[in-house]
């Protein structure tokens, strides 16, 4: 950019770089701003948006702001926003993807400035006449659907920051990980080992939809958030992250302690689940084993990733890379480099993951980076091809590639957050110090240093979490031209101490050719004065130099730098940290640090591991600067002896091992190189074959009994059950069977066994079994009688539809061996007297009879109500199946005419109405204090129209059902007031009648556009403030006279604007004796609190007969009152507020008033 500053004024800016009052642009610096020059700038009015690279800053500023101000705080140029610089590089060059067209429209996605609401940004946007698909208020995206010769013009509006296509379609990245990981030593399910599981830590899959039902995942996972059936990726992923193993102890997965929350895949990052859960404090880890295209760049969810793990800093996003190794995704180096899939990986703060087989080896598919401004991508590297994972409906699948690599290291930083939270006494860490810890302790596997394969290498949690435990990190602070040191002590005989510079980086301006903002420097300083620079890695897109090791340097790409040395001298050394560019605020840092002392640690089989004879094990070590050829023995008597494995390479870090035919408790596996450096399994391990034959031999109402084939050499058995969250042990057993305590038999139950003995071996536990609830199995029981079903249904209690008796019917069937008769059978509707009844006849043992009750049941009132259906038998041996429930909603009666909703009692909506809302967002609720058609406050049902961007649905309420059984007409009517947005966007309304209990409707009213509206078209969310602003509807009902009717509103949406409903009335004109009754009959005062007294005229001779109704149609209140009383004075203190409706009765002559209680 050219210098301007000594030239410029603020009448230069086009009108389209003002927005509410301030101008938007660029400024560009002489110099990166001190953090006191950035202060002051927010002081005076101007705020630092966004920055890209060269000292460049988007900003917004007062009007009032003098641009000397900015000259004195070094600002050399000032410039508005240039449309081009909004659109993506798809957009510029007109590359637009098919997933991205409809028809002639492009469908974008747009970030419109902070500072506008949500309100304001949809009138800005129905102002332009612009397809708004959805709107996201935490990240200022919006969605839209625009005509493609029209991108320019948007691009050019002032409310506009960025403009992208949509991201591109969600993919699937399908193709023995805790050993692997050293996740097993995080979760050694020992007595004194570590026994990290993620407890208390919430992790979030978003995937395809409802994971399991699986008991791998008991007690510990929450569908609410997902929807969707069949799918299996989800699953998958899941179990790898958190199974618990309970079914095969085999196929536990990594965090198995942690609550597990599951969410359908948005590659937005914006959707409602995903945010929730983060702000709620439900979720600390997300993970998305998803692709969206490839090497997008910083794109607008790049940014939303990384601005949202600032905005939370506990907060961490793990994706997988990809599975996309192969494809050209235009890095320039070919098929083999920078094929990362999707915006979201390139994100800074975040973690994409590599994919290696279980012998550590590179998955050829696995997606290279770098990212397409030459950053360290993928960030780290896991297990992800071949794993066995959990399956719906209790099963198992075969799942890999990047999917699974992803909850791998999503799995493992759950573990490191519980073993923090367990130190820090329940606070938990922020993301940036576990991502740090985890590239700093990766096993360097690949080119030495970091690359564009692996990353950092592959996890080991083992090496992650003694950084936690030690204490081995630190935190501060840096901000423009300051820097920090720290003395770091390193003892003789370390082999190799490796410490690392991590921060969380701001989130860059989307569409930033370098992502970097802040810069920090590391540099570390041995006691001999000896400098020490971090890895560095050539960027350059060409094959050969992507794929050189790294070498040192200085780093101005990446949030994280790196500093090894191999045996280094004892003594201080000094780590310094410099803020090279701090252009956005001050700079929390994490230095991580760990010091190397061991060249050989065992880590699987480490201890209390149960292995069986003949299967594959992978030995699994750590080893740095080591010499020679490593051997690898194995003992049986816990090292009094040893029997050769094998000897492999020095840079091997694993063997895969058959494991030999020796029975034992006391085994260990030992490591050596030639150099006399060893080590051997902490504690010993067992090899012992695995218990065959678990079956259930027997069920009866208080036990199950199992049974199994004997193992040799064993002296007892553990019978394992299912506790709330795991498979605990329920008893042991020195026989072959074994009795299990149950309280009700109904209940599912997971059986598994385990064997012990000899010198204190323990077999692997079996998968579990199930017995699945069902009854009795191989238990004779005399008496026994069971409810098994009631026969009734929802229809026998809508008896304003169908009238009559409701016979109350089951089956009752004899599961004894005995025959049984003369035995009572019950029925009870709700609260009400038990109506009890004996069978005379005789029923046969395994026999079964349709009982139809004689004493048939009555419902009076409206509402819901429970039918409970019951046998009594003495000495019945098995009382748990003596009843069953049916609970139904009761429509007894329908309300008489005249009939008035007003809503300000009752509110919205009345008890007794139903309401439909298919897509669970935006539907009928209720706005209190707004003008009514009256000008006075009232309470409204109201759709928010101006912001349900779900055009097409239909939301509806049903009322009760209401009594046009009478001489005369009715009419139907109500308050509405409406506006429409434009001629683009027209709501519409529809009033339907039912006569056979909504069965069917009739449309007996149908608006739309300006039809319906009561105001001209407003472009802008609206509410009524006069009386003028509402209209009366009336319907006549009079073709409907002689039937119980049902109403239904229906509210059509095609995102306009605001519908009000008001005062909701049902009016009767009554033939002439009827409304010889209504004019001489008074009711006052009313509404009242007290007392309400009707007056009846003394030309009335008959008895007069008084019914008190409330909105449901139940009788509150019955009167008789004699011919001599003109007056009746009705106490109704202890009548609740609301509605009531009374029936006036004289002779043939009847009428109903409305009685509101305040």
């Amino acid at each position: 950019m050219d210098s301007n500053i000594d030239n410029f004024q603020w009448s230069q800016f086009p009108q389209n770089s003002i927005l509410k009052n301030n101008y938007t642009g660029w400024l560009q610096f002489a110099q990166t701003p001190t953090y006191t020059i950035q202060q002051d700038l927010k002081a005076a009015g101007i705020t630092l948006e966004s920055y890209i690279p060269h000292k460049t800053y988007a900003f917004t500023a007062s009007q009032e702001v003098n641009p000397l101000v900015l000259k004195q705080k070094g600002v050399i140029t000032i410039l508005p926003y240039d449309n081009r610089m909004k659109l993506s590089h798809d957009l510029k060059n007109e590359t637009i993807g098919e997933w991205a067209l409809r028809g002639d429209k492009v469908l974008i996605q747009i970030q419109y400035f902070k500072n506008i609401t949500l309100d304001e940004i949809s009138v800005l946007l129905k102002n332009d006449d612009l397809e708004i698909l959805e709107i996201f208020t935490t990240g200022h995206v919006a969605m839209l659907a625009i005509d493609i010769d029209r991108i320019d013009e948007i691009a050019s509006r002032n409310y506009v920051q960025y403009m992208d296509v949509i991201t591109p379609p969600s993919i699937k990245e399908d193709t023995d990980g805790r050993g692997l990981h050293r996740s097993n030593s995080l979760d050694t399910q020992q007595v004194g080992g570590r026994n990290y599981t993620g407890a208390g830590i919430g992790v979030l899959v978003r995937d395809d939809g409802i994971v399991g039902p699986h008991i791998d995942f008991e007690g510990r996972i929450d569908n609410s958030q997902a929807s969707g059936t069949g799918q299996t990726h989800g699953d998958g992923v899941a179990g790898i992250l958190a199974g618990a193993g309970n079914l095969n102890p085999e196929n536990r997965g990594m965090a198995a302690g942690s609550d597990v929350y599951i969410s359908n895949y948005a590659s937005s990052f914006l959707d409602l689940s995903t945010t929730s859960l983060i702000n709620n404090g439900s979720v600390q880890i997300t993970n998305s084993s998803y692709g969206n295209g490839c090497n997008a760049g910083y794109t607008i969810t790049a940014n939303t990733v990384d601005s949202q793990i600032n905005n939370t800093p506990s907060l961490l996003h793990v994706f997988s890379a990809g599975n996309s190794n192969g494809s050209d995704c235009g890095y320039g180096a070919g098929g083999q480099w920078g094929n990362i899939t999707g915006g979201h990986k390139q994100g800074k703060n975040v973690i994409a993951t590599a994919n290696v087989n279980d012998d550590g080896s590179l998955a050829g598919s696995s997606s290279n980076g770098p990212a397409t401004d030459g950053r360290i991508k993928p960030d780290i590297t896991a297990h992800g091809q071949g794993h066995i994972s959990t399956d719906e409906d209790n099963g198992y699948l075969s799942f890999g590639g990047t999917s699974g690599a992803a909850p791998g290291i999503a799995g493992v930083a759950a573990q490191l957050y519980d073993a923090y939270q367990t130190i820090a006494n329940g606070i938990l860490p922020e993301s940036a110090l576990i991502k740090a810890i985890m590239l700093n302790t990766a096993n360097d596997v690949g080119n030495t240093g970091p690359d564009f394969q692996y990353g950092w290498g592959i996890v080991n949690g083992l090496r992650a979490v003694k950084t936690i435990e030690n204490r081995n990190f630190f935190s501060r602070t840096v901000s423009q031209g300051t820097s920090q040191n720290r003395i770091i002590p390193v003892p003789q005989n370390t082999s190799q101490v490796r410490i690392m510079l991590y921060w969380n980086d701001p989130a860059a301006a989307t569409g930033a050719s370098t992502a970097l903002v802040n810069d920090l420097d590391l540099i570390v300083n041995d006691p001999a004065g000896t400098i020490y620079n971090p890895w560095v890695l050539n960027s350059n897109p060409n094959a050969v130099t992507l794929n050189a090791p790294a070498t040192t340097g200085v780093d101005r790409l990446n949030n994280m730098e790196q500093v090894v040395i191999d045996n280094p001298i004892a003594g201080d050394y000094t780590v310094d940290i410099t803020g090279f560019n701090i252009p956005m605020g001050i700079q929390k840092f994490y230095v991580v640090y760990e010091i190397i002392e061991d060249q050989l640690t065992i880590t699987y089989p480490n201890g209390g591991e149960s292995l069986t004879p003949n299967s594959t094990e992978f030995i699994q070590w750590d080893a740095t600067n080591t010499s020679g050829n490593l051997t690898l023995e194995y003992s049986i008597d816990n090292g009094i002896s040893w029997n050769s494995i094998t000897t492999v390479n020095n840079t091997a870090l694993l063997y895969e091992w058959t494991v030999p035919n020796d029975i034992s408790g006391q085994c260990i596996v030992r490591i050596s190189d030639s150099n006399g450096n060893t080590d051997s399994s902490d504690n010993p391990f067992s090899i012992a074959q695995r218990v065959t034959g678990l079956s259930i031999t027997q069920v009866c109402p208080t036990y199950i009994n199992v049974s199994w084939n004997a193992l040799p050499g064993a002296t007892s058995y553990d019978i394992y059950t299912l506790g709330q969250q795991f498979m605990e042990v329920n008893g042991s057993s020195s026989t072959l069977s074994y009795s299990i305590p149950i309280t009700n038999i109904s209940d599912a139950q997971w059986i598994a066994i385990s064997a012990n003995g000899g010198n204190g071996w323990t077999s692997l536990r079996t998968n579990a079994i199930e017995y699945d609830g069902g009854g009795l199995i191989n238990c004779s029981l005399s008496n026994d009688l069971t409810v098994s079903s009631i026969l009734n249904t929802a229809a026998d209690f809508q008896t304003i539809c169908n009238p009559g008796p409701i016979i109350i019917s089951a089956n009752i069937e004899n599961l004894g061996s005995q025959d049984q008769s003369n035995f009572l059978i019950s029925y009870q509707i709700n609260n009400d007297a038990i109506v009890q009844e004996t069978y005379n006849g005789t029923l046969n043992a395994g026999a079964s009879i349709l009982y139809n009750f004689n004493s048939p049941a009555t419902v009076t009132n409206n509402g819901a109500g429970t039918l409970r259906v019951w046998v009594s038998l003495n000495n019945d041996e098995q009382l748990v199946n003596d009843e069953k429930v049916f609970d139904y909603f009761a429509t007894a009666t329908s309300e008489s005419l005249d009939i008035a909703e007003p809503f300000d009692v009752n509110g919205v909506l009345p008890t007794g109405w139903i309401l439909d809302n298919p897509d669970n967002t935006i539907t009928w609720t209720e706005e209190l204090n707004i003008i009514g058609s009256n000008g006075n406050p009232t309470t409204a049902a109201f759709v928010d129209g101006a912001n349900y961007n779900s055009r097409g649905q239909s939301d509806s309420f049903t009322t009760n059902y209401y009594d046009l059984n009478f001489n005369g007409t009715a009419t139907l009517t109500f308050d509405l007031a409406k506006a429409q947005w434009s001629t683009t966007y027209n709501d519409g309304l529809r009033v339907e009648l039912s006569t056979d209990c909504g069965s069917t409707f009739n449309q007996i009213y149908f608006k739309d556009g300006l039809t319906l509206a009561t105001v001209p078209y407003i472009n802008s969310t609206w509410t009524p403030t006069t009386a003028a602003d509402w209209r009366q509807e009336s319907i006549d009902l009079s073709a409907y006279i002689g039937n119980d009717i049902v109403l239904r509103f229906v509210n059509l949406n095609d995102y306009s604007n605001s519908t009000f409903i008001d005062n909701i009335a049902l009016n009767s004109t009554l033939s002439n004796e009827e409304n010889t009754l209504a004019n001489l009959v008074q009711m006052y005062p009313n509404p009242t609190s007290t007392i309400v007294s009707i007056q009846i005229d003394s030309s009335i001779n008959d008895t007069i007969d008084i019914q008190i109704m409330n909105s449901l149609g139940q009788i509150i209140d019955e009167i008789n009152q004699a011919v001599d009383a003109n007056t009746t004075i009705i106490d109704v203190n202890n009548y609740q507020s609301g509605l009531y409706f009374v029936n006036i009765a004289a002779g043939n002559l009847q009428t109903t008033k409305k009685l509101i209680i305040k």
